[in-house]
């Protein structure tokens, strides 16, 4: 008996009741949500044997990705997140209570301060983003190289025409990486 994935049987049902609907972009919709919840749980297996949430592994990537001093502003990191200050505020907490982020005042905003990893911080990150590679690559070792490149592609093209970054998160990226160093 073939194999069927589990939006398949979700599909199959939804087709005998609504017989004149076209599904094919449910087939594509409904399996990209799938493997979103996969993902986001091995996200979630690998954070807490770090002693992470998901949302603080996020965070700590964020710094991380930012480059040395791994020193940012809040209001760089919450759009990269689908974060409300105040929960950002919250992880936050957590981490600096756990000795994992440093908060400084910022010398181009009195009001402001800017996140700063601790060197232990640094140590657990990179170990944990080195497992979670490790991971995505097992769970995609179905797909040869050549047909990842290709999903890869058309999984931007699709990411880029409904989600696209606003022009104005790049630079403010890049700005607060230069106003932090």
């Amino acid at each position: 008996m073939p194999q069927i994935d589990r939006v398949q049987s979700v599909i199959d049902a939804q087709q005998r009741e609504f017989p004149r609907l076209d599904y094919s972009a449910k087939g594509i919709a409904a399996r990209l949500v799938r493997l979103g919840t996969v993902f986001i749980a091995a996200i979630e297996r690998v954070a807490a044997r770090f002693g992470l949430s998901a949302n603080e592994y996020v965070v700590l990537c964020v710094l991380r990705g930012s480059g040395r001093p791994f020193r940012l502003p809040p209001k760089a990191i919450i759009p990269l997140m689908p974060l409300s200050s105040g929960g950002l505020t919250n992880i936050l907490h957590g981490l600096a209570a756990r000795g994992l982020i440093l908060r400084l005042p910022d010398p181009s905003d009195r009001r402001g301060v800017l996140i700063q990893m601790t060197p232990e911080a640094v140590k657990l990150i990179d170990l944990a983003i080195a497992a979670h590679v490790a991971e995505e690559h097992r769970m995609i070792m179905a797909l040869p190289l050549n047909e990842r490149r290709v999903l890869e592609k058309l999984l931007s093209k699709l990411l880029l025409a409904v989600d696209p970054v606003p022009e104005t998160v790049a630079p403010r990226l890049q700005k607060a990486r230069r106003a932090s160093s």
